[in-house]
């Protein structure tokens, strides 16, 4: 017989000789995660007893989340953050925040060159929703300020939407960068977010209707923030009165990061400059790990 036809075709030599065939892999990480990826999809799809019209379909729903995405929208990170990925990654990332700050899912609606703000400048450029003043320090694990830290703020509107979502809204409504002063503090003036349903008319949308889960995700207001020698900060925080803070589509709430929003009154002595009427006052001090 011939070397292919002595061959064993079973199921378990199958995988055996896929995962070998990695073995000539140069870069001993990589060697490494494309031996444990084939182990653990053949385990799948042993363990479930996959069909070929599921594993055809599980392909077609793949080539729709590569027709959808764009730079606009990202439904790779949906099906990340849905799966509970995106927070597992952060888990192994981050096992244990040593006094910093928690950090949790990027999610899709981040882009690149937000634009530089000043302290406590409004992130509003059109109107709509409750004012919220938001401000803190941003200090190392020793309780020092950090002066010059990079502060890229993003949020929704009160329509739920976020401005990537619209062609109609301003391309940098609701979103800018802020520079920390020497006292290593920042601010700056949003909207009160509000809970919205992840984007659900696309492959994602389609896998919680058919398993009956809701795409909701609490109110909540994304940052990153970064400094020389500090590791990188992604978080969130969530408004204390939001629904779904223990149903989060995306399994991304974190008790610390779960902040009042007071509200004040119109002529309070706090009120930000151009605000009128009601608004919120949010306390939000960071901390960041050295690098």
């Amino acid at each position: 017989m011939t070397a292919i036809e002595s061959r064993p075709t079973s199921a378990a030599a199958i995988t055996a000789a896929a995962v070998a065939s990695f073995e000539n892999c140069p870069d001993p990480r990589l060697r490494t995660i494309l031996q444990a990826l084939v182990t653990h999809l053949h385990a799948f799809a042993t363990e479930v007893n996959l069909t070929e019209d599921e594993w055809l379909e599980a392909i077609q729903i793949l080539t729709k989340t590569g027709h959808i995405t764009d730079d606009k929208r990202q439904e790779f990170i949906l099906w990340s953050d849905a799966l509970g990925v995106s927070m597992l990654v952060d888990a192994l990332a981050h096992p244990n925040a040593n006094g910093a700050t928690e950090s949790t899912v990027l999610g899709p609606f981040w882009t690149p060159n937000a634009p530089q703000r000043a302290y406590g400048e409004s992130l509003i450029e059109e109107p709509g929703g409750t004012p919220a003043l938001v401000r803190g320090t941003i200090r190392n694990t020793r309780g020092e300020p950090i002066a010059g830290a990079q502060v890229d703020v993003w949020q929704n509107g009160d329509d739920g939407l976020y401005t990537v979502q619209s062609d109609e809204l301003p391309e940098d409504h609701l979103r800018g960068i802020y520079t920390t002063r020497e006292d290593g503090s920042y601010a700056f003036v949003g909207v009160r977010p509000v809970p919205y349903t992840i984007p659900h008319d696309g492959p994602v949308g389609a896998m919680l209707d058919a398993a009956r889960r809701h795409p909701w995700r609490p109110a909540h207001i994304h940052m990153i923030v970064t400094a020389p020698g500090y590791q990188r900060l992604q978080t969130h925080i969530f408004d204390s009165t939001s629904s779904y803070l223990d149903s989060d589509a995306v399994f991304a709430v974190k008790r610390s990061l779960i902040r009042e929003f007071q509200l004040r009154n119109a002529g309070d002595p706090e009120t930000p400059t151009g605000v009128t009427g009601q608004w919120c006052l949010v306390e939000n001090d960071m901390v960041l790990e050295p690098a």
